[in-house]
This record gives C-alpha cells, sequence and structure tokens, in this order.
C-alpha cells in the first residue's frame, strides 16, 4: 500500500503488521519510520484500532495479542509457574506508541524514552486468550524539529485489567545522561557449581558464579526446602549472567546488588528488534535480581514483579557491546504477617561503561501457593487475571 493509504487505515491486520515489521507494507515509506519488531518480539498480533482528534490532538490505539499456550516464553518463563513476562506489557506500550508515530508520519519518533507509575495486579497465564493493549495518546510535542509523544495505558487479559501505566514516553533522541558512570565493582566471581545450596548456605552467599546462575535459573542450585523458592528465568529470558555482590544491612533496612551479564553481536534479539536490545529487558533484569534477593533473605514463595515508580533512557544496548552492567540499590524489605514479601529498589543499568536507564521503586513481591506447577494441563492455575492463590491442605 502507498503511505497515504497507510495513514488512511484505522485498522491493521497481523499480515500486515508482519509486513511492516519487515519494511515490506508500505511502498515508498518515508525515510526513518519508527519500526516495530519481528519474530519473537513482534508485541501483538492486531491493531484494533488507531485514531486521532486534530481539534484535541490527542488520539488512541487499541492492540491486540492473541495468547496461545505454547507461546515460547512459557518455556523459559518460569520452568514449573510458565507466566508471561510482565516486560513484554511495558514493551508492547512503547511499540503501540511506535506505531502511532509511525502511522501520523513522525520520522525517527522511535526511542523508547521512559515510564511513569507501572502497577501490575494481575498476570497472564497459558489458557487466557486475548490481551488488550490500550494507549490513550495524550500529547505530541514538537520542538525544534523534535517530537515526543506521550502516552497512557492499561492491559486487560480477557476483559480483566491486569496492568495500568499512567505515563509512557517515546521521542526522537534520548534523555542527556549527564555523564553518570557505575560504580567500581569487584572481579565477577568465577568457578564450578560442585553441588547443592542448602536454603541457609545459599543466604550465606556474598556472590555467585556464571554456573550457580544457570542452576538457580533451573531449579537444581538450592536443595528441596518443602515449600516454595522463587525462580529465575531460563534460557532466552535469563538476564544475569554473575552477582558480583549480593548485600543487606539489618540496621538500616537497606542492601545492594551488583551484577553483570556479557553481551555481544550474536545475542538472541538483535537480529529480530533492528540492531537494537529491547530496553525491556533491562527492566526485568532489574526484577530478577530483586526475585533472587527475595530468595536470599530466605523468604518462601514465588516472585512475581509489581511495577515501578519511573524509568529513563538515555541509551540502548547495541551489538558492540561486551558487557551489562546492573547496579540495585534496596531501599526497602518488608514481610506481612501472612509470609508474604516484598522489595523495593532503585536501579541503574550501564552497557560499555553507558548509563542506559535508571529507575526508582521498582517493586517485587514474593507470594505463597501461586504457582502453576501442571502446565500445560488446564487447571484453574493456568488461567490469569486477578492473582490467584493455590488452595493447599495446608491454606485451607
Amino acid at each position: 500500500m502507498t503511505f497515504e493509504e497507510f495513514q488512511r487505515k484505522s485498522r491493521f491486520t497481523e499480515d500486515e503488521l508482519v509486513a511492516y515489521s519487515s519494511g515490506a507494507l508500505i511502498e515508498g515509506a518515508p525515510a526513518n519510520l519508527p519500526p516495530l519488531p519481528g519474530s519473537l518480539l513482534l508485541p501483538f498480533h492486531e491493531i484494533r484500532m488507531i485514531s486521532w482528534d486534530a481539534s484535541t490532538k490527542t488520539g488512541r490505539i487499541e492492540a491486540v495479542r492473541r495468547n496461545r499456550v505454547d507461546e515460547w516464553f512459557y518455556a523459559c518463563h518460569f520452568i514449573g509457574d510458565p507466566v508471561m513476562p510482565g516486560c513484554w506489557g511495558v514493551d508492547a506500550i512503547w511499540q503501540a506508541l511506535r506505531f502511532f508515530a509511525a502511522w501520523r508520519g513522525l520520522a525517527g519518533c522511535g526511542k523508547t524514552l521512559g515510564m511513569e507509575n507501572v502497577s501490575f495486579f494481575g498476570q497472564i497465564r497459558p489458557h487466557d486468550k486475548e490481551v488488550v493493549y490500550s494507549v490513550d495518546v495524550v500529547s505530541v510535542e514538537e520542538d525544534g524539529g523534535e517530537h515526543l509523544i506521550t502516552g497512557k495505558a492499561a492491559v486487560s487479559v480477557d476483559g480483566i485489567p491486569v496492568y495500568t501505566i499512567e505515563s509512557a514516553q517515546i521521542g526522537s533522541a534520548y534523555w542527556d545522561s549527564e555523564g553518570a558512570a557505575p560504580a567500581a565493582v569487584v572481579a565477577a566471581p568465577e568457578g564450578q557449581m560442585t553441588r547443592r545450596l542448602s536454603l541457609a548456605e545459599f543466604g550465606a552467599r556474598q556472590s555467585l558464579n556464571a554456573a550457580e546462575i544457570i542452576a538457580l535459573s533451573q531449579g537444581t542450585l538450592i536443595e528441596p526446602t518443602g515449600g516454595e523458592v522463587s525462580l529465575l528465568p531460563c534460557s532466552l529470558m535469563l538476564e544475569i549472567g554473575r552477582i558480583h555482590r549480593i548485600s543487606f544491612d539489618e540496621e538500616t533496612g537497606e542492601g545492594k546488588i551488583v551484577s553483570s551479564k556479557p553481551t555481544g553481536p550474536l545475542e538472541w534479539f538483535f537480529p529480530m528488534n533492528h540492531g537494537e536490545k529491547p530496553t525491556v529487558l533491562g527492566i526485568d533484569a532489574v526484577w530478577q535480581m530483586m526475585g533472587v534477593f527475595n530468595t536470599w533473605r530466605q523468604n518462601a514463595g514465588t516472585g512475581r514483579a509489581l511495577g515501578f515508580e519511573k524509568v529513563e533512557v538515555f541509551d540502548t544496548v547495541r551489538p558492540e557491546d561486551r558487557e551489562i552492567l546492573y547496579e540495585i540499590q534496596v531501599v526497602r524489605a518488608s514481610k506481612t504477617p501472612s509470609g508474604d514479601a516484598f522489595v523495593r529498589a532503585d536501579a541503574r543499568v550501564f552497557a560499555g561503561g553507558r548509563l542506559i536507564l535508571s529507575g526508582s521503586n521498582f517493586n517485587v513481591g514474593c507470594h505463597k501457593n501461586i504457582r502453576y506447577s501442571d502446565y500445560p494441563q488446564a487447571s484453574e492455575m493456568g488461567f490469569g487475571g486477578k492473582l490467584k492463590t493455590r488452595v493447599t491442605p495446608s491454606t485451607a
């Protein structure tokens, strides 16, 4: 179709979105239109509606993902408890804004810039059917040829709201990082995993090597405890390579986690995302480390990302980068009388010494009896929406 035909459309099919992600939808498209990722990273299968009101300078886009029981991420997030990563919901909102920018002809306006007040209060499971990403475009600003688009969003699954996002932004230029640099860290721990650790031994560690991180993601590092222990994603979704330092001060209630991950030009996501690492994987890495922190603190249960207050994005991870460094400052760790545990933290993510993103008040919970362990059976826990607690003899 021509670009004029593209702009007149108010709905787009899956075939059209796939064609757009590969650059094959629009004949003679303007240069530098914001792209969509493809293959495993295509966030939605249909644009149900897209609109623009010239009088108010506001718009709306509704995108739909048709969930399947065999989605690729259910095999690695998490083993024994499959759930759609919350980061993909965050990414879908940014991608919806990117597509809106392209539809409006805003060339170059495709950089993810940030989000505020992200709240997760539900989840998406393998037997859910339809995920809807609804984004109200509240402003499109222009200054000196640069553009900034701001939206407010909500995510629902089969009609049940599960995430809200107060503000999401994309633009044509990243925020200024003001020369931020990572703190000096101790060398990454080396070595092999020779045996399983008891939960107490795990809690006494101050660092974890690469083999131990992999074992933790596979559920083979910690000896069975008789209860649930928080899981790390594995395979394509594992964003931690080594933990250099993990600590907690009982008097102040604060802690620190420093982690790194090797990277390079052969990473799986570069061919699907136009040579850039999805920003949300850096966000997910922060949540993953906070989940490890909960387990390290001897909290029983299953981890869930709950959101964050604010994230600002300053750059992107590129194929020439060789290492990603994560700095997590735990500002609060708490536990309820029922045994649920919560961690709140601020974070910075670096690649090649450059600040990629920073965020405040990331939140992760650790909850008992929420695991869906009989995947792919269509049991009660195989459906998402509001977070459900499995009834067991001990809790009935």
